[in-house]
């Protein structure tokens, strides 16, 4: 595993990422709907997934308000989220184009094994949220 692998693992397993330039632009500044999440971590796996002639990926990340601020950055519309019930895990799809500005805008590039970890992380914190809530 090259040096650059074992950094990002490391960052999901501890559920961080780096500063990106577009942090430091946005830093202090309220931008509403266009900010990119500060708080998490927002990861994208590989675009692997086919359907209708599209190949796909998954936009994921550590805190739910997080996904949301940060697809709402790159303009996708909150009808497509998917999450519980109808999905385990909260996410969306998005297509390998979308998945380019994602990256360009700060989320996690991830392959299999990375992503496997983000999930089961992200799957407890559900199922922890919904023993507090009761639901």
């Amino acid at each position: 595993m090259a040096k650059g692998d074992v950094d990002v693992s490391r960052r999901i397993r501890a559920g961080v990422r780096e500063r990106t330039r577009a942090d430091a632009v946005n830093a202090g500044a309220d931008h509403g709907a266009s900010a990119l999440p500060r708080r998490g971590a927002v990861y994208v796996d590989e675009a692997i997934w086919e359907w209708r002639d599209l190949k796909w990926a998954h936009l994921l990340a550590d805190d739910i308000d997080d996904l949301h601020r940060f697809a709402a950055a790159l303009g996708i519309h909150r009808t497509s989220y998917q999450g519980p019930p109808r999905t385990s895990v909260p996410h969306y799809d998005l297509t390998s184009y979308e998945r380019r500005r994602a990256i360009a805008h700060g989320a996690i590039a991830c392959g299999r094994d990375e992503i496997v970890a983000v999930v089961r992380r992200t799957r407890s914190s559900c199922a922890a949220r919904g023993a507090e809530t009761g639901s």
